[in-house]
């Protein structure tokens, strides 16, 4: 079985292979499509025959019935292929942001900034590359289609007279010789404007994230400046690429125009010799336009692999930070002890935070706190796994280093400091870890004290949480980040400073509430809440990474 080398290539063969139903069944409708196509000039030509030699209504009125019949065939062929390689194109696209949202939390933030350099190119490669592929993997069947019109109609114009076959099969070196030339140079402008397009995507995603604080120092009009002049190169780029394309697709089409034009004087001296009928000169015309429509195809499609390749490179680039497993083992980590020894993670210029080494068992809350700075949360985020560090964290005797993505992320809750909610209803947001029952929901935003938050409000759950959650207050959306991990229910929770927005009397509520649900899961708190650390079993100080373990009985 073949099997490409290159990562790229590899990610391309999964990508056919992924979605090889839905495209094979397209193949199929397709087929019966252009068979019906390639059929209609021929029908047409005998019409056309049968009216002037034998001027015969009936006979004409047969061949327009047929024609008919053909025409309903080839709509139902075209309804059938857009609807397979529409899903085949829907099938691959989720596929590739599965992967890529896996492989993104399966990293260390730190390596993934490194390989990625932000959110807004991890957002270009998860639309407009992840589109690349999907286009690619659409215009997969069109080549079966080509290959069936060669097929088909070289015996077919060899029979309406050999004079024109040739006329037809010059063109081939022609366009082989475009087709040599072009692709190179468009794959290099495609890749040019693929990273103008990163370039602009992360500067609008800090544009975004920082214009209320850059308006309050005057500093948003550098910030916009900033962003016309990635627009300005995008622009550039695309202008580049266009430059190409159309150079090539034009060059592509002229030649097949000139052979319907050559084959028009070559058949009118075959129709006055009577070699071909007037009905077959029609058929010749309109077969050399699916030639020339077959030619326009086949540019398009090469430029759809070529900006595929390019957008698979981007891809694979940053999935190869998070190989899949090749077991495929699916471990189930029930509830137990969470045991962290000699975890430290290493800082440049500065001392090492760490090593700490800690054991709680269900129930228990862990309090990591000190001064800003301190490290409090890169070591939350280290037991998570989200930052390089050495060291061992088990949960119930499992190593967490064994376990794959999915299975870290049923095991371990992690709240960051900035709560990560996305445009629609507090429900959309509360089911971004899968689908739930009312009921489940209704107990996960009671324990979070979600309830409280959104009192006041009177579209409740219902409510639109704006962009990044902007239409919400800072403590709304803590809640909501609260109650949708509790939703996962996993045995493990690691929060950060989720309660920092609360009002102290909001705080008191949802602290004993949380206390109250997470009695047989393990919670490890990074905090500055002086309520919080009064409700906590044990505390861990840190001073510039420096543990100094203490306990605090409640």
């Amino acid at each position: 079985m073949f099997r490409p080398r290159s990562p790229s290539s590899q990610l391309l063969w999964q990508s056919l292979v992924h979605a090889r139903a839905f495209v094979l069944r397209a193949v199929l409708w397709a087929t019966l499509r252009q068979c019906a196509f390639l059929a209609m000039p021929w029908v047409l030509g005998r019409a056309i025959d049968a009216g002037v030699k034998r001027g015969s209504v009936a006979v004409v009125a047969g061949y327009a019935g047929a024609f008919v019949l053909i025409a309903i065939v080839e709509y139902a062929g075209i309804r059938g292929w857009q609807l397979w390689t529409t899903l085949a194109d829907a099938h691959t696209g989720a596929m590739l942001r599965t992967r890529l949202l896996r492989a993104v939390l399966a990293i260390d933030t730190d390596t993934m900034h490194r390989r990625a350099g932000s959110f807004g190119d991890l957002t270009t490669r998860a639309t407009r590359d992840t589109d690349a592929i999907t286009g690619w993997v659409h215009g997969l069947t069109a080549w079966v289609v080509i290959a069936l019109t060669g097929v088909v109609l070289v015996p077919a114009i060899g029979g309406l007279d050999p004079l024109l076959l040739v006329v037809a099969a010059l063109t081939v070196p022609v366009l082989l010789v475009v087709n040599r030339l072009f692709p190179p140079l468009f794959s290099r402008r495609a890749e040019e404007l693929s990273t103008a397009h990163s370039r602009r995507s992360s500067t609008a995603e800090e544009l975004l994230s920082a214009l209320p604080s850059l308006r309050g120092v005057g500093a948003d009009r550098w910030m916009v400046e900033r962003h016309h002049a990635h627009s300005a190169q995008v622009t550039g780029h695309t202008m580049r690429l266009a430059s190409v394309s159309s150079v090539w697709e034009a060059t592509a089409s002229v030649v097949p125009l000139l052979a319907v034009a050559t084959g028009l004087l070559a058949g009118g001296h075959a129709v006055i010799d009577g070699r071909i009928t007037v009905g077959a000169l029609t058929t010749f015309v309109l077969w050399m336009g699916t030639v020339s429509l077959a030619v326009n195809v086949v540019i398009a499609r090469l430029g759809d692999r070529t900006e595929a390749r390019v957008a698979a490179v981007r891809i694979a680039d940053v999935l190869a930070l998070a190989p899949e497993s090749e077991s495929g083992a699916s471990v189930e980590v029930p509830r137990g002890a969470l045991r962290v020894e000699a975890l430290t993670v290493s800082r440049p210029g500065r001392a090492p935070i760490g090593p700490l080494e800690l054991t709680a068992v269900p129930g228990e809350w862990v309090v990591l706190t000190g001064a800003t700075g301190s490290g409090k949360s890169t070591l939350l985020r280290a037991i998570a796994g989200l930052v390089p560090a050495s060291g061992t964290v088990e949960i119930a005797d499992v190593s967490m280093a064994g376990l794959c993505s999915d299975d870290v992320f049923r095991t371990v809750g992690f709240v960051p400091e900035g709560p990560l909610l996305l445009h629609g209803t507090v429900t959309e947001n509360l089911l971004l870890g899968g689908d739930r029952t009312e009921a489940d929901i209704e107990r996960a935003a009671r324990a979070a004290g979600l309830d409280l938050a959104l009192a006041g409000l009177a579209d409740g759950h219902d409510t639109q949480v704006g962009e990044r959650g902007g239409a919400l207050s800072g403590g709304q959306r803590q809640l909501v980040t609260l109650a949708r991990t509790l939703l996962r229910d996993c045995p493990v929770l690691l929060l950060d400073d989720v309660t920092s927005a609360l009002d102290a009397g909001t705080e008191a509520q949802v602290l004993e509430r949380l206390r109250r649900a997470t009695a047989d899961r393990v919670v490890v708190f990074a905090t500055h809440s002086p309520a919080v650390r009064a409700m906590a079993d044990r505390e861990v100080v840190l001073d510039d990474g420096h543990i100094d373990r203490g306990s605090l009985h409640v």
